[in-house]
Protein backbone atom coordinates (compact mmCIF):
# COMPACT_ATOMS: atom_id res chain seq x y z
CA UNK A 1 0.00 0.00 0.00
CA UNK A 2 3.39 2.36 0.63
CA UNK A 3 4.13 1.69 -2.66
CA UNK A 4 0.57 2.79 -4.23
CA UNK A 5 0.29 5.45 -1.89
CA UNK A 6 4.14 7.10 -2.80
CA UNK A 7 3.33 6.24 -6.70
CA UNK A 8 0.08 8.32 -6.50
CA UNK A 9 2.06 10.99 -5.08
CA UNK A 10 4.60 11.07 -7.60
CA UNK A 11 2.63 11.12 -10.23
CA UNK A 12 -0.06 13.79 -8.68
CA UNK A 13 3.19 16.14 -8.00
CA UNK A 14 4.33 15.48 -11.44
CA UNK A 15 1.38 16.01 -13.57
CA UNK A 16 0.90 19.20 -11.62
CA UNK A 17 4.50 20.65 -11.97
CA UNK A 18 3.77 20.07 -15.72
CA UNK A 19 0.82 21.71 -15.88
CA UNK A 20 1.88 25.01 -14.38
CA UNK A 21 4.87 25.00 -16.79
CA UNK A 22 2.47 24.54 -20.23
CA UNK A 23 2.34 27.17 -22.84
CA UNK A 24 -1.21 28.10 -23.70
CA UNK A 25 -1.14 30.01 -27.42
CA UNK A 26 -4.01 32.28 -27.51
CA UNK A 27 -5.08 33.05 -31.16
CA UNK A 28 -4.18 36.50 -32.56
CA UNK A 29 -6.27 39.66 -33.47
CA UNK A 30 -7.55 39.68 -36.96
CA UNK A 31 -5.64 41.87 -38.90
CA UNK A 32 -8.62 43.66 -41.08
CA UNK A 33 -8.99 47.28 -40.69
CA UNK A 34 -11.90 48.65 -37.97
CA UNK A 35 -15.49 48.59 -39.76
CA UNK A 36 -16.97 52.16 -40.32
CA UNK A 37 -20.67 52.01 -40.83
CA UNK A 38 -21.64 55.19 -42.62
CA UNK A 39 -24.96 54.64 -41.70
CA UNK A 40 -24.88 56.67 -38.66
CA UNK A 41 -21.79 59.21 -39.79
CA UNK A 42 -22.67 62.58 -39.44
CA UNK A 43 -20.99 63.98 -42.37
CA UNK A 44 -19.32 62.79 -45.89
CA UNK A 45 -20.60 62.84 -49.13
CA UNK A 46 -24.50 61.90 -49.61
CA UNK A 47 -26.70 61.83 -52.90
CA UNK A 48 -30.09 62.36 -53.75
CA UNK A 49 -32.79 61.22 -56.37
CA UNK A 50 -36.05 63.11 -56.92
CA UNK A 51 -39.20 62.80 -58.92
CA UNK A 52 -41.32 65.78 -59.03
CA UNK A 53 -45.01 66.95 -60.46
CA UNK A 54 -46.08 69.85 -60.86
CA UNK A 55 -48.89 72.11 -62.03
CA UNK A 56 -49.19 75.57 -62.93
CA UNK A 57 -51.24 78.78 -60.55
CA UNK A 58 -52.86 80.12 -63.26
CA UNK A 59 -56.13 80.31 -63.67
CA UNK A 60 -57.19 80.16 -67.34
CA UNK A 61 -53.97 78.60 -68.49
CA UNK A 62 -52.61 75.42 -67.09
CA UNK A 63 -49.16 74.18 -67.38
CA UNK A 64 -48.06 70.81 -65.65
CA UNK A 65 -44.73 69.82 -65.65
CA UNK A 66 -42.85 65.96 -64.42
CA UNK A 67 -39.24 65.86 -63.71
CA UNK A 68 -36.28 63.83 -62.43
CA UNK A 69 -33.44 65.57 -60.57
CA UNK A 70 -30.06 63.69 -59.03
CA UNK A 71 -28.35 65.34 -56.58
CA UNK A 72 -24.80 64.94 -54.95
CA UNK A 73 -22.97 67.07 -51.79
CA UNK A 74 -21.43 67.11 -48.50
CA UNK A 75 -22.99 66.71 -45.50
CA UNK A 76 -21.49 68.41 -43.21
CA UNK A 77 -24.14 67.33 -40.31
CA UNK A 78 -27.41 66.09 -39.83
CA UNK A 79 -29.19 69.53 -40.05
CA UNK A 80 -27.35 70.68 -42.76
CA UNK A 81 -26.50 69.59 -46.41
CA UNK A 82 -25.11 71.62 -49.72
CA UNK A 83 -24.80 70.25 -53.15
CA UNK A 84 -25.21 70.33 -56.72
CA UNK A 85 -27.50 68.91 -59.11
CA UNK A 86 -28.79 68.16 -62.61
CA UNK A 87 -32.12 67.04 -64.25
CA UNK A 88 -35.07 66.99 -66.82
CA UNK A 89 -38.18 68.78 -66.78
CA UNK A 90 -40.74 68.08 -69.11
CA UNK A 91 -43.75 70.70 -69.57
CA UNK A 92 -47.11 69.29 -70.84
CA UNK A 93 -49.26 71.65 -73.04
CA UNK A 94 -46.40 74.29 -73.05
CA UNK A 95 -46.88 76.05 -76.37
CA UNK A 96 -50.14 77.55 -75.88
CA UNK A 97 -49.08 78.97 -72.55
CA UNK A 98 -45.53 79.83 -73.17
CA UNK A 99 -45.50 80.35 -77.07
CA UNK A 100 -42.95 77.90 -77.56
CA UNK A 101 -42.40 74.43 -78.59
CA UNK A 102 -39.31 73.36 -76.32
CA UNK A 103 -41.40 70.91 -74.12
CA UNK A 104 -38.18 69.68 -72.30
CA UNK A 105 -35.24 71.83 -70.16
CA UNK A 106 -32.35 70.65 -68.32
CA UNK A 107 -32.52 72.15 -64.80
CA UNK A 108 -28.45 72.72 -63.30
CA UNK A 109 -29.16 73.67 -59.67
CA UNK A 110 -27.45 74.42 -56.09
CA UNK A 111 -28.82 72.90 -53.78
CA UNK A 112 -28.90 73.19 -50.14
CA UNK A 113 -31.28 71.11 -48.06
CA UNK A 114 -31.61 69.96 -43.75
CA UNK A 115 -33.88 68.33 -41.44
CA UNK A 116 -35.36 69.95 -38.35
CA UNK A 117 -34.86 67.10 -35.77
CA UNK A 118 -32.54 64.67 -35.41
CA UNK A 119 -32.99 61.38 -36.78
CA UNK A 120 -31.24 58.92 -34.13
CA UNK A 121 -34.26 58.25 -32.06
CA UNK A 122 -37.06 59.11 -34.90
CA UNK A 123 -38.40 57.02 -37.58
CA UNK A 124 -39.09 60.06 -39.65
CA UNK A 125 -38.57 63.85 -39.18
CA UNK A 126 -39.79 67.07 -41.11
CA UNK A 127 -37.13 68.48 -43.98
CA UNK A 128 -36.40 71.26 -46.06
CA UNK A 129 -34.63 72.06 -49.11
CA UNK A 130 -33.93 74.82 -51.82
CA UNK A 131 -32.97 74.23 -55.20
CA UNK A 132 -31.78 77.65 -56.97
CA UNK A 133 -30.50 78.01 -60.71
CA UNK A 134 -31.24 77.62 -63.96
CA UNK A 135 -33.00 75.66 -66.55
CA UNK A 136 -31.75 75.62 -70.58
CA UNK A 137 -33.89 77.31 -72.68
CA UNK A 138 -36.01 79.15 -70.13
CA UNK A 139 -34.02 80.97 -67.70
CA UNK A 140 -33.99 81.20 -63.43
CA UNK A 141 -35.69 78.85 -61.19
CA UNK A 142 -35.84 78.50 -57.24
CA UNK A 143 -37.76 75.70 -55.44
CA UNK A 144 -38.11 75.64 -52.21
CA UNK A 145 -39.69 72.71 -50.21
CA UNK A 146 -40.86 71.63 -47.02
CA UNK A 147 -41.90 67.84 -46.58
CA UNK A 148 -41.07 64.68 -43.74
CA UNK A 149 -38.31 62.54 -44.70
CA UNK A 150 -38.52 58.57 -42.88
CA UNK A 151 -36.34 55.25 -43.04
CA UNK A 152 -33.08 56.29 -40.61
CA UNK A 153 -30.46 58.79 -39.73
CA UNK A 154 -28.82 58.73 -43.70
CA UNK A 155 -30.82 56.98 -45.65
CA UNK A 156 -34.33 58.11 -46.34
CA UNK A 157 -37.17 58.02 -48.26
CA UNK A 158 -38.78 61.40 -48.84
CA UNK A 159 -42.04 63.18 -49.60
CA UNK A 160 -42.57 66.96 -49.97
CA UNK A 161 -44.60 69.60 -50.79
CA UNK A 162 -42.97 72.03 -53.01
CA UNK A 163 -43.11 75.46 -54.95
CA UNK A 164 -41.28 76.52 -58.02
CA UNK A 165 -40.83 79.93 -59.59
CA UNK A 166 -39.58 80.00 -63.34
CA UNK A 167 -38.64 82.99 -65.80
CA UNK A 168 -39.88 82.16 -68.83
CA UNK A 169 -39.38 84.37 -71.89
CA UNK A 170 -43.06 85.01 -73.50
CA UNK A 171 -43.91 85.61 -76.98
CA UNK A 172 -42.55 89.08 -77.12
CA UNK A 173 -39.21 88.05 -75.47
CA UNK A 174 -39.84 89.30 -72.05
CA UNK A 175 -39.15 87.49 -69.06
CA UNK A 176 -42.26 86.49 -67.53
CA UNK A 177 -42.63 84.26 -63.66
CA UNK A 178 -44.48 80.99 -63.34
CA UNK A 179 -45.49 79.71 -59.91
CA UNK A 180 -46.41 76.06 -59.86
CA UNK A 181 -47.21 74.02 -57.02
CA UNK A 182 -45.96 70.38 -57.08
CA UNK A 183 -45.15 66.92 -55.28
CA UNK A 184 -41.94 65.71 -54.60
CA UNK A 185 -40.70 62.46 -53.90
CA UNK A 186 -37.11 61.02 -53.20
CA UNK A 187 -34.74 59.27 -52.02
CA UNK A 188 -31.53 60.17 -50.43
CA UNK A 189 -28.21 58.37 -49.31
Amino acid sequence: MRKFLFFFIMLSATTSVNAQYRDVKLPDAPKQTSYVDYERENTGFWYAVDVEGGSSIMIHDNMQFVSLTATAGYRFNEFFRLGAGIGGRYYVHNAYVRGTDNDFGVPIFANIRGKFLSAYDRDGVPFWSLNVGGITNEGFFANPTIGYCFGGVRNNFLIGISYTIISFKNYEKKNDAYSYFGLKLGYEF
